[in-house]
């Protein structure tokens, strides 16, 4: 509730409390009707007078609470949205349980937590002032209604925890259902050539009916509290009428007809209102565990500061381990400032894990990379992988990412790889959408790669940069990047053995967990 400015908090506390006045009306103003029996017509017009004040205003106030419960609601679902983004983007998530969080489990949130919390507001604000009616009108029969509707909460404090678990698994499931139907949509053009369209949509089927019967489970289970609620609602309203009567009998404590029809009325809303606490609080019950995030959402990284002029990158005994799986063993190294490395090995052996070593992204199991004699960090050195990352928007968003460089700066980046004349005669206001494939793949990459231009970090890291390029393309921007001052290091299975020899590279095999000298071209 941080995330609410003080009056709007404020503002909706006080308008729920005067919008809760409903509870009480009825029985305020239909419980007078035995009382207006004879009355004369100017007792009786100010009686209707009276009555139209008190809804009218208690349905303004109750109109404005939902108002302001709306406008709360946005500023909650804003702060969660931006929290789940930013714990899913820390976190290194999959795209597809990212989104997920984002949709599914926001949603859920704002239902089941959000609203919750205001109907628990209100529910909360009607029974107490519904309650503190009930015994002004009389304290004995307003105890035995209230001592009934207690009764109601026995089903919810022993169905919590199950439902809350149940919560739990749907979550899970939902999360399988969503990367299977994310692998069903984006593997269309493999399942489609081998022909087994049919057989793996049984799987993606599979996983709908899981998540589909975890969440039935759940469902079933609240609405088997809610039942139960209700039977003992029956209880709550026919235990007080006997006793009430057995009174009138005998006539002890004042009780009339007048005061049983007040405070069955009113005495609805007790009930209700303990009744409406009881199912919010299993609606909040089941949103607990998707509430619970892995981690905490942490400041965003500042840009760190720029090291020396001509930073050498040192290994000192790193090692890296998958498990039981060894990808490097422990590897002491360093490469000066401007060196030119190939890295090569065959698919599979750990190429890009080196590079991610390198590049701040992947911790080592044992020892550190440093650049410049402090630990490397993703924000100093600047990685190419093999898959370009584009987004909606022009292509001087792509370049820049937010960030401010003079549109010469940027034209000079694209003519550097070839783009500023092939798109189109404004190149930067271009519009690019990468799931329409407006640009092929060879024009994406050396997009990402004018993008690293722009940056001018001390390491370059090349993952399979070429693997989408023609020969000649391919040829053009081994050539741009190797004739930088700044360290190269690629990670390549095809290679210009002129351009390395050219260049001078020194080539390392990562071979046996090894980083073992190879013949240089």
């Amino acid at each position: 509730m941080h995330h609410l400015p003080r009056w709007l908090l404020l503002a909706v506390v006080v308008t729920a409390v005067l919008g809760s006045f409903e509870g009480i009306i009825n029985g305020l103003v239909l419980g007078q009707f035995p009382t207006l029996v004879g009355a004369t017509s100017t007792r009786l017009f100010r009686y209707l007078g009276a009555a139209v004040l008190l809804y009218v205003g208690t349905y303004t106030f109750l109109y404005l609470s939902q108002v302001l419960i709306v406008v709360a609601t946005k500023h909650l679902n804003v702060a969660l949205k931006q929290t789940l983004l930013t714990v899913s983007f820390q976190q290194g998530e999959k795209p597809s349980s990212g989104l997920n969080h984002l949709t599914n489990d926001a949603a859920k949130i704002e239902q089941n937590y959000f609203s919750a919390l205001a109907s628990l507001l209100t529910a909360i604000a009607s029974t107490v002032l519904s309650t503190v009616f009930v015994l002004a009108v009389n304290p004995v029969m307003g105890l035995v209604f209230i001592a009934f509707s207690a009764l109601t909460m026995v089903p919810m404090i022993f169905g919590q925890k199950g439902i809350g678990r149940l919560g739990a698994l749907w979550s899970q499931a939902n999360d399988r259902t969503v990367q299977s139907a994310s692998d069903w949509l984006t593997g269309r053009r493999e399942l489609r050539q081998y022909a087994v369209e049919q057989p793996f949509f049984r799987r993606v089927t599979a996983a709908l009916t899981r998540s589909e019967n975890a969440l039935q489970k759940q469902n079933i289970r609240q609405w088997t509290v809610q039942y139960s609620s209700w039977l003992l609602v029956v209880l709550t309203l026919v235990g007080p009428w006997t006793v009430g009567f057995y009174l009138m009998s005998h006539g002890g404590f004042g009780i009339t007809i007048s005061v049983l029809l007040t405070l069955t009325l009113t005495a609805d809303h007790v009930v209700g209102g303990v009744r409406q606490v009881m199912d919010v609080w299993g609606q909040l019950a089941s949103t607990a565990a998707l509430r619970r995030l892995p981690a905490a959402p942490q400041p965003f990284i500042a840009p760190t500061s720029t090291p020396a002029a001509t930073p050498a990158l040192h290994l000192d005994s790193v090692a890296l381990n998958y498990g039981d799986h060894a990808v490097l063993a422990p590897t002491t190294l360093t490469v000066p400032y401007g060196t030119k490395m190939l890295l090569t090995g065959p698919s599979g052996i750990g190429k890009t894990s080196c590079l991610n070593l390198l590049a701040g992204w992947q911790k080592p199991t044992q020892g550190t990379v440093a650049l410049a004699d402090a630990p490397v960090a993703p924000t100093q050195v600047t990685y190419i992988p093999q898959d370009p990352w584009l987004f909606t928007g022009t292509v001087r968003d792509n370049l820049t990412l937010t960030a401010a460089y003079p549109d010469q700066t940027l034209r000079a980046a694209l003519t550097a790889v070839g783009l500023n004349a092939e798109l189109g005669p404004d190149p930067l206001a271009r519009e690019i959408h990468p799931d329409a494939d407006d640009l092929s793949g060879g024009q994406k990459q050396r997009l990402v790669i004018a993008r690293a231009l722009l940056r001018q970090r001390p390491v370059i890291l090349l993952d399979e940069i070429t693997a989408g390029l023609d020969d000649r393309n391919a040829h053009a921007i081994r050539t741009l990047i190797y004739q930088l001052p700044q360290t190269v290091i690629e990670s390549a299975h095809h290679t210009d053995p002129a351009l390395a020899q050219e260049f001078h590279f020194q080539t390392y095999a990562l071979q046996n967990q090894q980083l073992v000298p190879a013949p240089n071209f």
